[in-house]
């Protein structure tokens, strides 16, 4: 009963739904950002092209852990998309996977920074190679905004 409520009130606001999904997931851009710009590049060349001031670095790891919403918000989504229609069901299941995997790894960069930020030391050890999956794992999340964008516009055609 309670689930059944549950997915007529998320028929009744599938697009409301799918718009909060999009938002929440899109926000990553911003940590995609200072992924790329403030920690792969600089260990690639031994410089940060970070162009926002540091002082700032805390609002980049709220939206890091807005992440938590957004999975779950994109997970019920894509799971309730299956649901709907068969017809787009393994489309479906690979961006759910992707999803999945940035469960996984939510916490492995995040936490080291958090720790190095507000107390000058990492309670974590994170090893270098594993590093390295987590931030491509991180990635992931880019086809999965162009999918929502796209069924946004798609939705707005018809």
């Amino acid at each position: 009963m309670l689930i059944q409520n549950f997915i007529n009130f998320y028929n009744r606001y599938e697009n409301l739904n799918l718009k909060i999904t999009f938002g929440l997931i899109s926000l990553q851009i911003l940590h995609l950002y200072w992924l790329t710009t403030d920690v792969v590049l600089q260990k690639i060349f031994g410089q940060s092209f970070f162009l926002v001031p540091k002082s700032l670095l805390p609002i980049f790891i709220v939206i890091d852990y807005i992440e938590i919403p957004a999975l779950i918000s994109g997970i019920i989504f894509y799971t309730y998309s299956i649901r709907k229609s068969k017809s787009t069901a393994k489309r479906n299941y690979l961006f759910l996977g992707l999803l999945g995997v940035q469960v996984i790894h939510i916490f492995w960069i995040t936490d080291e920074v958090v720790y190095i930020s507000l107390f000058n030391t990492s309670f974590v050890v994170i090893p270098y190679l594993v590093s390295w999956v987590a931030i491509l794992i991180d990635y992931l999340e880019l086809p999965v905004m162009a999918d929502l964008f796209y069924k946004i516009v798609r939705k707005k055609r018809r």
